[in-house]
């Protein structure tokens, strides 16, 4: 399908237009710009791509599938930060002059095609392209909005709000179809609660007919429109969730 085609059928998304309104997809033109200046990589599922604490070399566009990135504390205990989709950089202490990751990164269940680009690499091309320089600003103002927005979910809103808003934030088009390709437990890591009450709230999705648990690990939005109502806590039914 052509990027023009698939810009029109973006638009036409409830998703998009309800609850995820931002892709790095829209930037893939200015993003091709850093291919020939990167390498290509296959990721199996759950292959870690860089450490925590490891020296920075450079940064990662997502090309196919999903990478996870996530904190590990000194007890070993894992915080999913972030979910990186198909078109989206990741890595991103590759653009500062930190000398190592201050988070990991691994592969989702649907495994990953990843794109490396050299530090100092990307930086030539940015400084080269204002075009793409700007791309990236716009990015990643909106990342930075999007995780602002995660923290007060997670602080003020009930679980069956902040659960609608992680499956929103975190959805893939797939043939057509709205799915989001996390386990309960990654679900659970990203919303801050525990596995049980996430676990209790797809089950309530799913029963309203919001969802539909298509087996471990995928889920599919039927009601993407009603799941943003609830991540605003606008449903009648968020008040009775804890």
């Amino acid at each position: 399908m052509s990027s023009a085609a698939e810009r029109i059928r973006c638009e036409d998304c409830p998703v998009r237009r309800r609850g995820a309104p931002y892709c790095w997809r829209d930037m893939r033109e200015q993003l091709m710009l850093l291919r020939p200046h990167a390498s290509r990589r296959e990721l199996a599922r759950g292959e870690v791509l860089f450490r925590q604490g490891e020296p920075v070399i450079g940064w990662w566009l997502v090309g196919r599938g999903q990478v996870l990135e996530y904190a590990v504390d000194a007890a070993g205990r894992e915080q999913i930060i972030r979910m990186a989709p198909a078109g989206s950089p990741v890595g991103l202490a590759g653009l500062r002059m930190s000398p190592s990751y201050c988070i990991s990164a691994r592969a989702g269940r649907q495994g990953a095609e990843v794109w490396f680009i050299d530090r100092d690499a990307g930086w030539r091309t940015i400084r080269e392209n204002p075009e793409l320089a700007c791309a990236l600003l716009v990015g990643f103002a909106e990342e930075l909005h999007l995780g602002y927005l995660r923290l007060q979910n997670i602080s003020t809103l009930p679980a069956r709000a902040v659960v609608a808003s992680t499956l929103l934030s975190t959805t893939e088009c797939r043939d057509g179809r709205s799915s989001v390709s996390l386990t309960r437990g990654e679900i659970a890591s990203m919303c801050g609660l525990a596995v049980e009450t996430v676990v209790r709230v797809l089950g309530e999705m799913r029963a309203q007919g919001l969802i539909e648990d298509s087996g471990y690990g995928h889920i599919e939005l039927l009601d993407p429109c009603r799941l943003h109502r609830i991540s605003l806590a606008l449903d009648e039914r968020s008040s009775t969730s804890i």
